[in-house]
Order: C-alpha cells, then sequence, then structure tokens
C-alpha cells in the first residue's frame, strides 16, 4: 500500500502530455462520517448480534484511481454469541486504520475529466483496535489490544453542483491479527472477523484548478502548436513593424508641430510691388481713355511683341484710391482692356497673347492718387 501511494505522489509530480493536471499535494482531500453495524463472522446468528458503530474518515485521492484514507471508528455494545460483554461503558472499543483506496470505475474507465454519478470504490488496510471495559473471560476469544486489517468495497453515488459530495454504502470484513487468542501468530482467520455494512457521506474540498477533484488535459496536435507559434511570430513582427511606422509618424508630426510654430512666430513679410517691364498708361481721373500721348507707350509694347513673338504680355489695371471699392473695381478693368483692345485692333496683336485683368485700388501705388490711374505691362516668356 505505502509503495502504491509513493508511486503515485511520483507519478502526481510529473506534467504529463495527458491525463490529469495541477494536482498538487493540499489538493483531492476529503473529510466524511459514516455509521453502521457489525458481528462476528462466524459461530454466531449475525443478524441477532449486531453491535453499532460510529466513524470518521479522512482521505486523499493522488490520482483518480489510487488515494488513501485514515479512518477511525467507535464501537458501541459488544454482544458475542448472544452476550453482552461490555462493562458500564457507553462503547467497548475504538479502530483506527490506515486503508489504501482503489476506484475502479477510474482505473479501468478511465477518467472523464469528472467523477461519474455512480463509482465502485475498493479500500484495504491495517490498523489498530482497543477494547474498553471488556470482560475478558474464557472462550471469549477478546482482548484489550489487537492489531486488525479490513477489506471493503464502497457503492458510492455523487452528487452536487460539482458533484462535491459522495453517499456510499460499504460492506466490509475486519480481521484481528494476532490476538484474538494469547500467543496466537499473526494470521488472517475466518474464525477472528468481523462483518461490517456501513453508510457515509464524504466531502471534496475545493482544489487549486477551482474545481472540487481532479482536470483532465489532452494532448495538443504538433501541428496545432507550430501553426500558433507561426501566428504569434507574425503578429510579433506585425507589431515590431507598427510600432517602427508608430515613431516614424510622431517624428513627422513633431516636424510638422515645430514648422508650424515658426510660422506662427515668423512676422508677416512687408508688401512688395512688381515693377513693369515697359513704361505704363496713366488715365485722367475716373476715365479710362488713352489719350495720345499715353498711346506712345502701348506702341512700344506692341514693337516689342512683334520683334519678339514668344512672348506674351499681361496688362494690370488700377484706380487712385477715392470713390466706392466697387466703381473703382469696375474701372481699373476698363481701363486694362483699352491697352487691350488698343493692341489687337491698331497694331494687330494675337489677342491670345495677351490678358487684361482689373486689379482695382492700388492702395497708394504711387505716392500721387494721379500716379495710381494706371494699367501697367509686364512681359513673361
Amino acid at each position: 500500500m505505502l509503495a502504491v501511494a509513493a508511486s503515485a505522489m511520483t507519478a502526481s509530480a510529473q506534467e504529463p502530455k495527458s491525463g490529469f493536471a495541477d494536482a498538487k499535494f493540499w489538493d483531492n482531500w476529503y473529510l466524511g462520517a459514516n455509521a453502521g453495524v457489525l458481528s462476528t463472522a462466524k459461530h454466531q446468528a449475525v443478524l441477532k448480534n449486531l453491535n453499532p458503530t460510529f466513524g470518521v474518515r479522512f482521505g486523499k485521492w493522488f490520482t483518480p484511481s489510487v488515494g488513501i484514507a485514515a479512518e477511525g471508528e467507535f464501537l458501541f455494545s459488544n454482544k458475542f454469541r448472544g452476550q453482552q460483554l461490555t462493562d458500564s461503558s457507553p462503547f467497548h472499543g475504538l479502530k483506527t486504520q490506515l486503508l489504501g483506496t482503489l476506484n475502479f470505475s477510474n482505473a479501468f474507465g478511465g477518467y472523464t475529466g469528472a467523477p461519474r454519478s455512480f463509482e465502485v470504490i475498493g479500500l484495504a488496510g491495517v490498523g489498530f483496535v482497543h477494547n474498553f471495559g471488556t470482560k475478558v473471560e474464557k472462550g471469549t476469544n477478546i482482548q484489550l489490544n489487537m492489531l486488525s486489517s479490513k477489506f471493503g468495497l464502497d457503492f458510492a453515488w455523487n452528487f452536487g453542483s460539482e458533484k462535491e459530495w459522495q453517499f456510499y454504502v460499504e460492506p466490509a470484513v475486519t480481521y484481528a491479527l494476532g490476538g484474538a487468542q494469547l500467543g496466537q501468530k499473526i494470521q488472517y482467520n475466518s474464525n477472528y472477523a468481523n462483518l461490517e455494512l456501513n453508510v457515509g457521506i464524504n466531502y471534496y474540498f475545493k482544489t487549486s484548478n477551482g474545481t472540487h477533484h481532479f482536470l483532465n488535459i489532452t494532448e495538443c496536435d504538433q501541428r496545432e502548436i507550430d501553426a500558433l507559434n507561426n501566428t504569434i511570430n507574425s503578429l510579433r513582427d506585425k507589431n515590431a513593424a507598427d510600432q517602427a511606422k508608430i515613431a516614424q509618424l510622431q517624428a513627422e508630426i513633431a516636424r510638422l508641430q515645430k514648422a508650424l510654430r515658426d510660422c506662427e512666430n515668423k512676422p508677416a513679410p512687408e508688401a512688395t510691388y512688381e515693377t513693369p517691364t515697359i513704361p505704363s498708361v496713366f488715365y485722367n481721373v475716373n476715365k479710362s481713355l488713352i489719350t495720345k500721348q499715353q498711346a506712345e507707350n502701348v506702341a512700344v509694347a506692341a514693337q516689342i511683341l512683334k520683334n519678339h513673338p514668344e512672348l506674351k504680355l499681361n496688362i494690370k489695371g488700377y484706380a487712385s484710391p477715392e470713390g466706392k471699392a466697387k466703381k473703382n473695381q469696375e474701372l481699373s478693368v476698363r481701363r486694362a482692356n483699352a491697352v487691350k483692345d488698343l493692341l489687337v485692333k491698331k497694331y494687330g496683336i494675337d489677342e491670345s497673347r495677351i490678358t487684361a485683368e482689373g486689379c482695382g485700388t492700388t492702395k497708394d501705388k504711387y505716392e500721387t492718387y494721379e500716379n495710381n490711374r494706371v494699367a501697367m505691362l509686364f512681359f513673361e516668356k
């Protein structure tokens, strides 16, 4: 029994690929109580000489099949061949036993991951019996102290939300070893045996795996493990690439934020004005008619365009700041178009080479108002 227990403890310390998982030393303990009757096996009418018993059992399973238990029983009365051989004491004996347990259902049917509703469990072990206040009379075969050995079979029903409770019916036989008669050698002799019938209930304490019993683990397909590892590695690589991209974007954001701050702190540039490339055409107050004197500047522009066919002309018309903005805008457009019409109609310049636009008020481009009533000419390639 001790060899089996040691072997079971060694197996439970390993981490198998399949079977039960996470079985620690303080897991799979149970506590229970039982009550029943016993009688001498031979030389008397069993049913007429029943003695009541009450016991407490504390045990542990090392595997779903192999376990160990310690049991203590109080023996009441002592009917022996129709005689009452107990003194005034309320109970006549105390029996303690160390039992090895074997779950036949799990050993032969396999553990399914949870206890079955019904199981058959065998138990066997050795113990010690002490009789209190017993009359030792000739022919009674009763002794104060003796060794004992028990064999039993539990028919067990498991119940509860997690099958943490177990009710069992236990027929058993207990042998008196080397003490039924003075000087007798240790042996298993049915003449010195008791028959027992007990009923009991056990409670299984909660284990470290969150249940009250063993949990199964199943062997994984290596291909599934390899596939999962490949997926994990791919996700790690993607995460590293994403982190690098995030760092790059954060650096770009920091650069743009700095550029934005620099722009916000940079003083606004001073207003600059374009310089006409040829003499401008000036107008009288509120007029868009080109005078004879100003027409000479238009003739200069026409000659340049004829000499350089690759050039284009951009005409910008302006008005002085007096008057309303809408009227000044319209006047600036007429002044620019007056120069364009003269170049096209009088000098035969292709209209596609000339653009004319009204720019409204000059905003004091020149110091005197007269110079702001103008059309400026710009050549472009």
